[in-house]
């Protein structure tokens, strides 16, 4: 049998794409045909290299290796005939050989010699400082030329060695298999950017587990996240079996594809990927864990902004329609779902580009996966139960039966709540007659508690709000809910929290008269900012049991409803069912360090899914760029243009550089209101920007402008905050008569939004403000 590894540094045009995918078929059909010129080069450092005709143009380098079964080769890269043979030939034993690690048996790439670390390391610290000098001329340019004021942020952090002072340079290799010369190096690191250049051309496993240490991780931790394993390093086996089996080792893949089979379509989109990080099949060995886990009820994955959790998400789905899960069934009933329609597209973008021939459900409860927002998936749901069944769960839900609901407008709903503290009692504390607090209230207890009469309200334990109630201000809250759950029954139509109450309540009846589940398993994303009524929907969509419930969350993007705790809806994911993911893949260490900045400076603590407090520590960016930088303008107009010329200079430089189909630029502001006047301002300056809060469409788009709120779960290489001032955020309107605990909670979810808009920057974040800036902005 004929199989392939393919090298993430394999970079292919377009040009290229098809050759090299009929080089790969003729090879996997016959590796002697004469048409492909394999060659043994001679004076080769591994007697493994091999090079082979693309076209007349090109070739191919590869290593060849044979075991019992197998015939094996491994394509490092595609290169002009001359280069394709000059790569082989004149390195020395140290620049392009594959080995085994004799501690953990993984197979890598060695192409650089130990020599070339101190220039490489010059050139990464330099290549650093320049990013520095760029972001600072920038600034003061911007200063200069336009009259305001600029401020540069920049990352002050201990050096590495103080991090890594716990460990020894012959601990990090009997116990991972580090490079002793690397890890006496690391361990002496005086900067960050020290550790990267010493790091770079390394195996991106020891890449990985070097940077997991420095950022707090045990080595039982380290081991752990990358899946790396002692092996018996004098086992009685060949050399080139032991160099296949490494290529299978979980931290092998992230550097090496293996395809099995050249016909399939995954070798197909590896190819048609153009770089490896753009081949969507590839995760971290600790995400690909949690995707491919078997658990026995509900598990989660959790940690910071690009850490990956969608992409788990999604590769989970992917492994549950397909039965790859152990105990799992192909084509079972998978439910995809997400807070928002713009999420769910993406959700939906990236399950096609990972497997495009999954089975689609045609309608929920159908074999296949399912995809949509949490609410379009309720309304489906209530629409297809029938009167007796909406009448039954309505009057579980309001205590009055309904025979037909649907979901009041958002106008709409105001003006119930409205009505309904008009008629609130006059002696009502203001800190309770107000509508953030209510509709609190009625979500986290009336509706999660399944509440109907006073008596049960009266009752209730309140756990986790933080106003406190005495008896007599319980009935006049009751009175007020009271009155909003009757409107909601007589007018046929529900708040979204009560209507997937109700849809719940229905999914409860049908079951309860014979009915089955309506699927077999449920993945979540965004989880964080689902309400109690989702919680209860989710629940009932699907049986207690193995992998019913998957849920991807991060605490510190909660910018919707209230903490809650899923044990309280029959949802428990303690223990090895829950996983932390710490490593960021998209934002810079500067970008991300300002944005953890952002969340670290109120006093309010984060709390999970398990009720337990979410930490920032630990969270680490592989990547380094510019310092985020704020601006001052002294008008509303001088700001669009101080915009206008950062975005203008962005698209220049990637035009000149060949990047322009790279760059893509997010705009983003606090309120609705504000969205207009920033699109109108940039195109007075010239700037051509489309108004969107879709993922998917906003990805083609060169120049997009949304909400900060519309912006989850979108990324840009470049990110502007604009109108970032003290009168916006927070919206001092919203905090009005709130409690002194609401107001804490309404702060947070502002330092939330705030965080999730600039951590939505892969490579520079600029934050733009007229006059006084936010209080929510950490000082530089």
């Amino acid at each position: 049998m004929v199989t392939f590894s393919l090298y993430s540094g394999l970079n292919l045009d377009g040009a290229l794409l098809k050759p090299t995918m009929n080089f790969l078929q003729k090879l996997s059909a016959d590796p002697a045909n004469p048409s492909l010129r394999i060659k043994t080069l001679q004076g080769a450092v591994d007697k493994r290299v091999r090079t082979g005709r693309i076209n007349d143009q090109f070739r191919a380098v590869l290593f060849e290796l044979r075991d019992a079964d197998v015939h094996h080769f491994v394509l490092v890269d595609v290169d002009s005939h001359d280069e394709g043979n000059a790569k082989a030939e004149r390195l020395d034993p140290a620049t392009l050989r594959l080995e085994v690690n004799p501690i953990n048996g993984i197979t890598t790439l060695i192409k650089e010699e130990p020599a070339e670390v101190s220039a490489s390391q010059a050139k990464a610290e330099e290549a650093a400082q320049a990013a520095e000098a760029l972001a600072a001329e920038q600034a003061k340019a911007i200063a200069e030329e336009k009259g305001v004021e600029a401020e540069l942020v920049v990352k002050r952090t201990p050096p590495p060695r103080e991090t890594l002072a716990a460990f020894t340079a012959d601990e990090l290799w009997e116990e991972l298999g580090v490079d002793r010369a690397l890890a006496e190096q690391a361990l002496a690191a005086d900067s960050e950017a020290e550790l990267d250049a010493l790091l770079e051309g390394r195996p991106k496993w020891e890449h990985d587990a070097v940077l997991s240490l420095a950022a707090g991780y045990s080595i039982g931790e380290t081991r752990e996240s990358l899946g790396l394993r002692k092996v018996d390093a004098s086992s009685d086996v060949s050399e080139d079996a032991r160099l296949i089996a490494g290529l299978r080792e979980a931290a092998a893949e992230l550097e090496f594809a293996y395809v099995d089979d050249v016909e399939t379509k995954s070798l197909r989109k590896v190819i048609e990927a153009g770089t490896f990080d753009q081949w969507r099949v590839y995760i971290h060995p600790e995400q690909r864990r949690m995707a491919e886990g078997a658990y026995s009820s509900s598990a989660r994955v959790f940690g910071g902004a690009g850490t990956g959790k969608t992409v788990v998400a999604v590769h989970r789905a992917n492994n549950l329609v397909t039965g790859r899960v152990p105990g799992t069934q192909a084509d079972s009933r998978v439910l995809l779902t997400t807070f928002t329609k713009g999420l769910a597209q993406g959700l939906k973008s990236q399950l096609n580009a990972l497997n495009p021939s999954y089975l689609e459900a045609g309608d929920p409860g159908e074999p296949g996966v399912w995809v949509d927002n949490i609410d379009a998936v309720v309304r489906k749901v209530v629409s297809l139960g029938t009167p007796e069944e909406t009448e039954e769960a309505t009057r579980r839900v309001l205590g009055v039966p309904a025979p037909r609901v649907r979901p009041y407008t958002d106008h709409a709903a105001r003006q119930v709540w409205e009505g309904a503290l008009e008629g609130a009692p006059e002696d009502m504390p203001d800190e309770l007659a107000n509508e953030t607090f209510l509709q609190a209230e009625y979500e986290t207890v009336v509706l999660a508690g399944g509440i109907t009469t006073l008596a049960e309200y009266l009752k209730v334990a309140r756990t986790g709000r933080g106003t406190p109630l005495s008896r007599r201000q319980r009935k006049q809250v009751w009175a007020v809910l009271e009155s909003v759950m009757q409107t909601q029954a007589i007018d046929g139509q529900l708040f979204w929290p009560t209507m997937s109450t109700v849809g719940a309540e229905i999914l409860d009846v049908h079951y309860e008269r014979g009915g089955g589940s309506l699927f077999d398993h449920v993945v979540v994303d965004e989880a964080q900012d689902f309400n109690a009524g989702h919680w209860r929907f989710l629940r009932a969509c699907v049986a207690e049991g193995p992998n019913d419930i998957f849920l991807a969350e991060d605490s510190h993007q909660r910018i919707y409803g209230q903490p809650l705790t899923l044990s309280h809806f029959g949802i428990s994911t303690r223990g090895r069912a829950s996983r932390r993911l710490t490593l960021n893949y998209r934002t810079t260490k500067e970008n991300l360090d300002y944005a953890l900045r952002i969340l670290v400076g109120g006093d309010a603590e984060f709390l999970d899914a398990e009720g337990a407090v979410d930490s920032v520590a630990g969270y680490r960016s592989a990547r380094s760029g510019p310092a985020p930088v704020i601006l001052t303008a002294a008008s509303e107009e001088e700001e669009f243009a101080v915009a206008a010329e950062l975005i203008r200079g962005w698209l220049e430089t990637a035009e000149q550089t060949g990047d322009e189909d790279k760059v893509r630029v997010g705009v983003m502001c606090r309120t609705r209101g504000q969205l207009s006047r920033v699109v109108s301002g940039l195109a007075d300056n010239g700037i051509d920007a489309v108004q969107t809060k879709n993922a998917e469409l906003a990805s083609h788009e060169q120049v997009s402008v949304m909400t900060m709120h519309g912006a989850k779960g979108m990324e840009f290489t470049h990110v502007i905050l604009m109108g970032v001032g003290k009168a916006v955020m927070p919206l001092r309107f919203q905090l009005k008569n709130l409690s002194e605990e609401d107001a804490r909670s309404a702060l947070q979810r502002e330092r939330s939004l705030l965080y999730v808009a600039a951590s939505r920057a892969r490579d520079a974040l600029v934050i733009t403000t007229v006059g006084e800036r936010s209080e929510l902005l950490p000082e530089g």
